[in-house]
């Protein structure tokens, strides 16, 4: 299989993979130089074009294309391309074709230079097109402005940025800046020498580079420093990010553990990354870089949790976001920790575009020792509520109680009247019964009574016939007697007469 310029280089490199239908925009319609090695991959291939590329990223585009591809064979074609690698410099003008009016095309400069990184760079450099306004009141030109003339040059309608510089010649960042950025913003350069303008500006440092915005004027110092400063605490996340009127700041959770070396060369590995993303972005929004503010966090700090707790982020690191704190908006990064997406979402943020922002109203707030207070009151908070939690349940247990006392009790009282009223039944039942019984006791003793005086008169009735039979037999025995004496004297008498006889 013959391989293809993939084979040579990786789409997302520093080399530019070209064809026919990327060539005019990539090469004939960019005010950049572009650098073009054409090249067949049936004939070797120099990794110092790589390392060329590399060196000049952000200066210089580098592209390649494969004349082997059927496709690419116009653009071979069109220049004469005989010898594999070719390369070949497009500079920034376009010239016009003297055969076809109208039309125009890049003339292109041969390389024959030796094939080293070095040759190809040095060859380039020197190529590059400069946009930048040299600003001076003491040694004045047909090529220079003074700085009223500079400012007031397209004053309402475009920022303009000036370098304060001690070198005496623009250089190639500056100048690749001024391509980037000739319709959007003017850039000027004011050398070391230039006194008056210095202390104008109150300039204290070289390079120094401050915008001047176009709706207020407001001067702005833009920060060159290339370096990600580390986040530690409360007032430093104020004095970097919070307390600014303006602005995105770009936060990095990386994981850190200084005592393990593999934990190093990873966090520094990641921490390139970010460099090399904050470089670019820096290059490419120049006129809005001064708001752009990038900080990273060790993902194993205090801090760090309590503010990846508070934007509810994952836990998985590295992990990126980007926060306005003046919208009170923020955006997370969900994709690879990769160069070009990252930087592909911050120019999304950066120009307000893309979906999954959230609004927040809390306070942007890593104190960990505020926290601790914080979350003793909220432990204070949450004991207090369980307490009234607890005093709710024993006041509701005590109703509940009291209410079954009062159930009890009225349950009791209930049974109470009803023992009463059974009671006041049972001596109801036990009056009648008594009077019953005394009914009874009365009937039996008038019976008794009855009887008694039944048995009485009886008696009497018995006795008084005992009495007259008693009477009676006294009365015959006393007539008896009487008789008896009667016979007994009428004897007497007679035995008297007799006797007297």
């Amino acid at each position: 299989m013959v391989p293809n310029v993939l084979a040579f280089y990786d789409k997302n490199g520093p080399v530019i993979v070209l064809n026919e239908d990327n060539w005019l925009k990539e090469v004939l319609t960019t005010e950049h130089i572009v650098v073009v090695e054409f090249f067949a991959p049936w004939c070797g291939h120099s990794p110092e074009y790589k390392k060329a590329a590399e060196n000049l990223k952000g200066l210089v585009k580098v592209g390649a294309v494969d004349c082997n591809d059927q496709m690419n064979k116009n653009v071979c074609n069109a220049y004469q391309i005989k010898g594999f690698p070719t390369i070949k410099l497009f500079p920034s003008k376009l010239s016009p074709v003297s055969q076809e009016p109208g039309k125009v095309y890049k003339s292109a400069k041969d390389y024959n230079g030796p094939r080293t990184a070095k040759g190809i760079v040095d060859f380039a450099i020197p190529e590059i097109p400069s946009f930048v306004q040299l600003i001076s009141e003491k040694y004045t030109t047909d090529k220079t402005l003074t700085i009223e003339e500079f400012l007031n040059k397209k004053n309402k309608t475009i920022s303009k940025a000036i370098l304060f510089t001690s070198k005496d010649k623009t250089t190639p960042l500056y100048k690749a800046l001024s391509i980037d950025f000739k319709k959007r913003l003017s850039l000027g350069e004011v050398r070391k020498r230039e006194k008056n303008i210095i202390d104008k500006f109150n300039i204290k440092k070289f390079p120094t580079l401050i915008v001047i915005t176009k709706e207020t004027n407001e001067i702005i110092e833009y920060e060159v420093n290339p370096e990600i400063i580390e986040i530690h605490n409360q007032s430093q996340l104020e004095s970097e990010c919070l307390s600014k009127p303006t602005g995105i700041c770009f936060f990095t959770f990386l994981v850190l553990e200084p005592e393990f070396n593999e934990s190093i060369t990873e966090h520094e590995y990641n921490l390139s990354i970010l460099k090399k993303v904050k470089e670019s972005i820096h290059k490419q929004h120049i006129d809005d870089t001064i708001n752009l503010r990038f900080m990273w966090f060790n993902a194993l700090k205090e801090e760090s949790k309590k503010l990846i707790n508070l934007l509810k982020l994952a836990d998985v690191f590295p992990n990126l976001v980007a926060l306005n704190p003046n919208r009170k908006v923020y955006k997370p990064y969900l994709g690879p920790y990769e160069e070009e997406r990252i930087e592909n979402f911050l120019k999304e943020v950066i120009k307000g575009k893309g979906k999954n922002y959230y609004p927040y109203e809390f306070d942007i707030d890593i104190d960990v020792q505020k926290r601790d207070e914080e979350k003793k009151e909220e432990l204070k908070i949450e004991k207090s509520e369980e307490e009234e939690e607890v005093e709710k349940r024993d006041e509701e247990k005590k109703e509940e109680e009291k209410s079954e006392e009062e159930e009890e009790k009225s349950e009791e009282e209930e049974e109470e009247v009803e023992k009463r009223d059974e009671e006041k039944k049972e001596e109801e039942k036990s009056e009648e019964e008594e009077v019953e019984k005394r009914d009874d006791e009365e009937k039996k003793e008038e019976e008794k009574s009855e009887e008694e005086e039944e048995k009485s008169e009886e008696e009497e009735e018995v006795e008084k016939r005992d009495e007259e039979k008693k009477e009676e037999k006294i009365k015959i025995e006393k007539s008896e007697e009487e008789e008896e004496e009667k016979k007994s004297e009428e004897k007497t008498d007679e035995k008297k007469k007799h006797d007297e006889l």
